[in-house]
């Protein structure tokens, strides 16, 4: 979900509990790379849920204008308009040279229900019609959520998501809403656009807001970045910060090119197209390149992921080097042009947000709803091995490591990473080292904070303090609680 940045943007009123409710019952955001990952029930644990690629990804256009002025007024962009932005959006994506992804218009919108062929969709029961969720109702077979069809919706003076409890400042989102849970290849997906954002109004007070081309076409080519499985990512954080605190910054043409089109908000630094800088960043391409790379060797125009780019992996460790800390945000920049050359991922980005707690739920008698209340999330790893982990893709060359905590603002249909709401990060990292890339190789790096927490209350587990070796029947097996704790 994008949403613009002001004061206003802040709200703790997302989308995202709406949308698990309405279009699939899923945490929405991983990140700092994929957008959804498999877990033990859906799809294959620890494997983002993605497009089968070795197909075209077909996608459908709502039949109505992109954008109207409110209470019937005229039309200000037109469906044939709108229909050419929205495939010039999904182009910036296809024509990454290293990402193997070929996208479809398929035409309009197909009939579901009484919502008829190549249809407007106008009210919030249209949305729901199309997508395929309407409350007791299974979907149809030719609604999103029935796998028929993947929407592209124009709310064209924003009383969609009005009626569906939005903030204002919510600009458009994007969801997955059916895919293959054995294998967990996306089947269809959809995105809704909040024209009101482009109805030539400008007034604040009355909750209008207007955004020019270039940033309402920044915010869809985000929203698109969604739609093909792409998460948020963090990266120059220190702009976002100095625009909510009304902080005077300029930003640079490095500034703005360094920080991710999958940025959660909107408004930072001028949109990528003013400024003349690519509307896919660094990080953007890194990303949707490692999940769809291109093979070697490769396709006419395009380059193959492998003599394109290396990977820089490793695990967050708190400050024993022994203990996996999740929710990190690990950030490489260029030693050349850090503000510019940079990607990221979140520590721990594969493994769930929510493990569940199944330590009292093992009662074979009478299992209760109280201590059975919690069985996780089915979406994400539960492989221990993962709770720290984190890799980035890099083009070859020298970079430098940092962490930092995920804004704890990026929550619900903004979050960044696999806990919801983020957590600070329990330590620093104040290391100068630096990590060479080659492409097609890994460089294996790992950090450990600095300043955190004991592993376990010493008068817990004397484990880590022990000065002599003891018999293995003294030996305390940690138990599934107190990994949670840490």
């Amino acid at each position: 979900m994008r949403q613009r940045a002001n004061n206003a943007s802040l709200s703790k009123k997302t989308a995202a509990i709406l949308l698990s409710l309405l279009v699939l019952p899923t945490k929405m955001t991983y990140a700092g790379g994929p957008l959804t990952v498999g877990g033990p029930t859906e799809g294959i644990a620890g494997v983002p849920l993605l497009w089968d690629n070795t197909k075209p990804i077909a996608y459908r256009v709502d039949g109505g204008p992109l954008s109207q002025q409110p209470n019937g007024g005229p039309v200000v962009i037109d469906n044939a308009t709108g229909i050419a932005r929205v495939n010039t959006l999904f182009r910036y994506w296809s024509a990454v040279p290293t990402a193997n992804l070929t996208l479809n218009n398929a035409g309009g919108l197909l009939a579901v229900g009484s919502f008829p062929v190549n249809g407007d969709v106008k009210t919030v029961n249209d949305f729901l019609t199309v997508v395929g969720a309407v409350s007791g109702q299974a979907p149809d077979p030719n609604s999103c959520n029935g796998g028929g069809q993947s929407p592209i919706m124009f709310d064209a003076d924003g009383t969609i998501f009005d009626g569906l409890g939005l903030p204002p400042e919510v600009i458009g989102f994007a969801f997955q809403c059916a895919f293959n849970p054995a294998t967990g290849k996306i089947i269809s997906a959809g995105a809704i656009l909040n024209g009101r954002f482009q109805d030539g109004i400008n007034n604040p007070s009355a909750n209008n807001f207007e955004l020019t081309k270039d940033e309402f076409d920044q915010a869809f080519a985000h929203e698109f970045g969604h739609f093909l499985g792409l998460g948020h990512s963090q990266i120059n954080l220190d702009l976002f910060l100095d625009a909510i605190n009304s902080t005077p910054y300029t930003c640079t043409t490095d500034d703005t090119a360094g920080t991710p089109l999958m940025f959660p908000v909107l408004g930072i630094c001028p949109a990528k197209l003013t400024a003349g800088v690519p509307m896919i960043g660094v990080d953007d391409a890194a990303w949707m390149s490692k999940l769809y790379p291109i093979p070697s060797p490769p396709a006419s125009g395009k380059t193959s992921f492998s003599s394109a780019y290396g990977t820089v992996a490793g695990t967050v460790f708190f400050s024993d080097g022994v203990t996996p800390a999740q929710g990190v945000n690990v950030i490489a920049r260029s030693t050349t042009l850090p503000r510019r050359n940079t990607a990221s991922a979140v520590s721990g980005y594969l493994f769930t947000g929510n493990p569940g707690q199944t330590v009292t739920c093992v009662n074979p008698v009478a299992p209760t709803p109280q201590t059975c209340s919690n069985l996780g999330d089915p979406f994400g790893s539960h492989d221990p091995a993962l709770i720290g982990h984190f890799e980035i893709p890099l083009p070859p060359g020298t970079y430098t490591l940092s962490v930092e905590s995920v804004f704890a603002g990026f929550a619900g249909g903004s979050s960044v990473g696999s806990l919801d709401p983020p957590i600070p990060a329990p330590g620093t990292y104040s290391s100068s080292a630096t990590v060479s890339i080659t492409a097609g190789a890994t460089t294996s790096f790992n950090i450990t904070l600095q300043g955190t927490q004991p592993r376990f209350d010493p008068f817990e587990s004397a484990s880590l303090l022990a000065p002599y070796l003891r018999a293995i029947w003294l030996k305390r097996q940690h138990t599934m609680r107190e990994r949670q704790s840490t």
